[in-house]
């Protein structure tokens, strides 16, 4: 297929358009900076649970820095450290021997500290563009080493270990001559509080900027500055990483993708951390998360978007397929159950007058529902508790009894009155009272078993209406709808209705077609089995035919004892011409009439789009024996067959002497 007929598939889906959307939101982000920013939080916590313990950086912290200035820089100075860098709005410098040395980020010096830049809130970008016109203090230090432009800060050094000590003490002598000897000195007034508290990992708890500056210097001193991985290197990598979650998360389920989701998260922070640790580089980890979930959350949408369409679609062929097949409501779903029994009562029993009872949920109390051939207002007992006489005597017999006492009005000798209960289970759902008209041929004892017998399913039909209504009608609360999130019936509920009305169907045609007396077998053109009854399967056990393993050419040929030429002559005329073909077949002691015929395609063409005019061929084993044998007067219907036979002969006959 050319590159050409792919792209004229791929555009029509919308899938295809859903994935480019989501790279081109991806890539826009990516240019315009926005998610870079996200990778400042990881830094900040990756730092954090790194614990560096040694270092070269010492903060010595004033409380008078300009009364002790000329004291400290001397003591400091005999311990011959290797720099000593002084925070002071004044220059306090009186010891010219000792400017080497000692160094002043100051405007009138004009030395100065590279500044540390801010990164969504955190000070920790170190920025060495920003230092032109002023000797670089950092290069003053370090003048062998080759400083980045753009680096980020590292702060594995955990702030215990970084040295400080209060002036006095140094003044005092307090101080070993190891402890500063070639040390990095930063020199500053003591902060009191007033100050913000610096935005920096593990630098919370100081207000002081010097110790940003000396995790600066530690950072130098080490060679650990942190570089970002960005570019179109980085950008290149991010488009792949991607494409390749494009495509793992259309190959599996959202179970599984949200398992891919979490384990690809803990390996880009793993990965980040060992980065930083060992590499000295941050890798866009923060990024690399975001479009993990992003790319989940846009393909389980796109996922749902085109199932919906595709589910919607399947719902609706369904009711086109199904419109104009009759399928009846179940006893479950219909609006008044009552109706239906009325309706099976008419039409099974033979009885003068009925009148049903219904029980009031939560009480023993009745009250009447539907009368047959009477009225309501027939009823002349007036209680309706069925704890007392006459119901209490039926619930005691678990069936129907005999009313002594008048139930009914005008009641006359030939009627004999009677009450069942509906229940089932134990649970009492209602009362049938009936009166019936005695003959000579009345069997009471036939009458009561059936009458039972219909009440019992009655009653459990009565019972499982009650809990599927009140099931229905808590799923139908608009509380537990809106918590459930189904105020509109989800696609799948309605699937799964379509699918029962599809197989209630499916199941009542097959059932009767299992019940046809005539041994069936359809077989398609390709000579494979579609469909066969209880009485073909019946017949092939009797017979010893292999019906699953024969094409419709070698039932053909074995039963009707045809050369396979010949056969396959019938088939083809059969197939090209949609005719007909008896023969008598006879097995055993047992004659059948073999009928074979074509049967049309159907106006709905399936999905495979078969070009041809038939479905498939029809045989079917009509037992001509077992039809006589159960006939009154076989005799009868075998004059009629010689009587016919002969004026097809004479008609015959006629037509060859006309030609």
């Amino acid at each position: 297929m050319s590159i050409k007929q792919q792209y004229f598939i791929i555009r029509r889906q919308k899938t295809f358009w859903l994935m480019l959307s989501l790279v081109a939101c991806l890539l826009a982000l990516e240019l315009s900076g926005v998610l870079e920013k996200l990778n400042a939080p990881i830094y900040h916590l990756l730092n954090a649970v790194q614990s560096e313990q040694n270092t070269n950086i010492v903060v010595i912290e004033s409380a008078n820095l300009q009364g002790e200035h000329n004291a400290l820089i001397e003591t400091i100075h005999s311990h011959s450290p290797k720099a000593i860098i002084v925070f002071s709005n004044t220059i306090l410098n009186n010891n010219g021997d000792e400017t080497d040395t000692v160094l002043y980020p100051h405007k009138q010096t004009k030395q100065c500290l590279s500044p540390v830049s801010s990164w969504v809130g955190y000070n920790i970008v170190f920025d060495n563009l920003s230092v032109n016109d002023c000797d670089n203090i950092w290069r003053i230090i370090f003048p062998s080493k080759q400083l980045p432009n753009k680096a980020l800060v590292n702060f594995s050094l955990q702030p215990h270990a970084l040295p400080k000590f209060e002036s006095s003490r140094l003044l005092s002598g307090d101080i070993l001559h190891a402890q500063i000897e070639d040390k990095i000195v930063f020199l500053t007034q003591h902060s009191h509080g007033y100050g913000m508290a610096l935005k920096a990992p593990k630098l919370s708890r100081f207000q002081n900027p010097a110790y940003l500056h000396a995790y600066v210097a530690h950072s130098l001193e080490q060679n650990i500055l942190v570089t970002i991985f960005d570019g179109w290197p980085s950008l290149s990598v991010q488009l792949a990483v991607i494409l390749i979650l494009v495509v793992l998360y259309q190959k599996f389920s959202i179970n599984t993708d949200l398992a891919i989701a979490s384990g690809l998260n803990i390996i880009w922070l793993v990965s980040a951390y060992f980065a930083l640790c060992y590499l000295y580089i941050l890798i866009p980890v923060g990024q690399l998360i975001t479009y993990t979930i992003v790319t989940l959350a846009w393909m389980f949408f796109a996922k749902k978007w085109v199932e919906e369409d595709e589910l919607q679609r399947i719902i609706n062929n369904i009711h086109q397929r199904m419109l104009g097949r009759y399928l009846p409501k179940s006893f479950v779903e219909q609006s008044n159950p009552w109706d239906a029994i009325i309706e099976l009562v008419k039409q099974q029993l033979d009885l003068d007058r009925s009148i049903f009872l219904a029980r009031k949920e939560g009480d023993h109390r009745l009250y009447e529902i539907r009368a047959i051939n009477c009225q309501l207002s027939n009823i002349h007992e007036m209680r309706r508790d069925y704890e007392r006489a006459p119901y209490s005597d039926a619930i005691k017999q678990f069936g129907a009894v005999s009313i002594t006492r008048p139930f009914f009005d005008n009641i006359t000798e030939e009627e004999t009155q009677y009450i069942v209960p509906l229940m089932y289970a134990g649970d009492i759902r209602g009362f049938w009272a009936m009166t019936v008209c005695a003959s000579a041929h009345f069997n009471e004892a036939a009458f009561l078993k059936n009458v039972n017998r219909f009440a019992n399913q009655i009653g459990e039909l009565l019972f499982h209406y009650r809990i599927f209504s009140a099931e229905d009608s808590a799923s139908k609360n608009v509380l537990t709808r809106t918590l459930t999130l189904n105020l509109e019936k989800p696609l799948s509920q309605k699937i799964k209705l379509s699918i029962n009305e599809m197989e209630q169907k499916l199941s009542t045609l097959e059932h009767v077609f299992n019940q046809v007396g005539s041994a069936t077998i359809l077989f398609n053109l390709f000579g494979q089995v579609i469909q066969t009854n209880q009485a073909l399967e019946n017949l092939a056990r009797q017979q010893g035919l292999a019906i699953f393993d024969m094409t419709a050419l070698d039932l053909l040929s074995k039963v009707g004892q045809l050369e396979h030429d010949i056969a396959k002559g019938k088939l083809r005329y059969l197939t090209l011409h949609k005719g007909e073909l008896y023969q008598p077949v006879v097995f055993g002691e047992q004659v059948y009439i073999l009928a074979v015929r074509t049967l049309s395609v159907s106006e709905i063409k399936n999905s495979a789009g078969d070009p041809f005019e038939v479905g498939g061929i029809l045989f079917e084993f009509i037992n001509i024996s077992d039809l006589v044998a159960h006939l009154d007067d076989p005799s009868l219907l075998l004059s009629q067959l010689s009587t016919l036979t002969q004026q097809q002969k004479i008609q015959k006959q006629s037509e060859w002497i006309s030609d």
